[in-house]
């Protein structure tokens, strides 16, 4: 999943410097945050990077596309709104790549989490 060295810190993932940042999130942001990043096997910082440049210019109006599920980036499914079936179906695609069965603390732990970020998203 995330990569780390033997100190326990993220391995970089290029050579580009990158100086420690501050940003003032809410607890729940937090929490959201941490849980997209994750399950996109990514570090928070990571996901706000590729937010932030896969959104160079943003713009008032958007363009209305059908999505692609095969082509679709991670960006692209952070910043468009899907139906509750299509979050559920996702769901349970990441819940299997687990290879845990339904029983395990994991596996519930993890549906929780997803559920509780499907409730967030459809607020």
């Amino acid at each position: 999943m995330l990569k780390r060295d033997i100190q326990g810190k993220f391995a970089l993932k290029n050579d580009d410097y990158r100086q420690v940042r501050s940003v003032r999130l809410t607890d729940e942001t937090w929490k959201i945050l941490g849980i997209t990043a994750e399950c996109l096997g990514m570090t928070r910082a990571d996901y706000l990077e590729q937010l932030m440049t896969g959104n160079a210019s943003p713009s008032i109006t958007r363009e209305k596309e059908p999505i692609d599920q095969d082509k679709t980036t991670a960006v692209e499914l952070t910043t468009t709104p899907f139906r509750v079936t299509t979050l559920e179906t996702l769901r349970d695609q990441v819940l299997l790549e687990l290879k845990l069965g339904k029983q395990a603390p994991g596996y519930k732990a993890a549906l929780k989490a997803l559920n509780y970020f499907i409730a967030v998203l459809t607020r």
